[in-house]
């Protein structure tokens, strides 16, 4: 999240977490009063019995971006106190809060979470979205960046996508990497794992699951086809 006219000294700890991980759904935005003008989603309400004009603007950037300015309706100017972490007393606190609280709103009612930044994995989520109309599922609280995705017959999971650090799967080096755990049959798994594309399935079953990682050289369509083949192999079956 950025805002205008920020300094070194303008911490902004108050906001800051509010759109983490989250990405706007335009029309929300559409619906939730913003009005697109100059290129910008632009809001504007009233706070603090009408003293101030809270604007937020929202680009439609790659990368989400979220400005907000406090005007003073009396003067013109543009208040920032509330932005000095520093700052403590009655009236900035209420300026805050209500800031505070419209934010949180428009985080709520027009983002959408968006843990996964590789564009293999904004593909897949894409494309599962549009073929099955499926969303992702973030299930647990403790593990803010797994996600699953499920048939809706029998719910199913045909997938599960997760940011883990790259040792977890066997692989060296720092820092974390997207995968992908999706159904297998079992003797094609045992062939296809090779340690830099597919490796044995991260916490599940590794007879019939595979984990594939979404920032190797894998083309994104050999990863929707076997997510495709992990849909169909999830399908509930019955017997006479």
């Amino acid at each position: 999240m950025i805002y205008r006219n920020d300094t070194p000294n303008e911490a902004n700890m108050f906001f800051d977490d509010i759109f983490k991980n989250k990405s706007p759904n335009y029309d929300k935005l559409i619906n939730f009063g913003f009005v697109f003008n100059d290129n910008t989603y632009i809001f504007s309400r009233h706070i603090l019995d009408n003293q101030f004009d809270l604007v937020v603007e929202i680009p439609p950037t790659p990368h989400c971006q979220v400005l907000t300015r406090v005007i003073d309706l009396d003067t013109g100017d543009e208040y920032r106190l509330h932005l000095v972490d520093s700052a403590v007393g009655n009236f900035v606190g209420k300026v805050r809060t209500e800031c505070l609280n419209i934010l949180s709103s428009i985080a709520d009612n027009c983002f959408e979470t968006a843990v996964f930044k590789n564009k293999n994995t904004q593909q897949i989520i894409a494309y599962t979205k549009e073929k099955y109309q499926d969303n992702l599922e973030y299930l647990w609280s403790k593990f803010p960046e797994y996600a699953v995705l499920r048939r809706k017959d029998n719910q199913k999971w045909y997938a599960v996508i997760m940011v883990v650090k790259k040792d977890k799967i066997g692989l060296t080096g720092d820092g974390k990497i997207e995968i992908m755990n999706v159904r297998g049959e079992p003797e094609e798994i045992k062939n296809i794992i090779d340690g830099k594309k597919f490796f044995p399935a991260y916490h599940m079953n590794k007879k019939s699951w595979v984990t594939i990682g979404l920032d190797s050289s894998l083309e994104v369509s050999e990863i929707i086809k076997r997510l495709d083949k992990s849909y169909i192999l999830a399908k509930k079956t019955t017997t006479k």
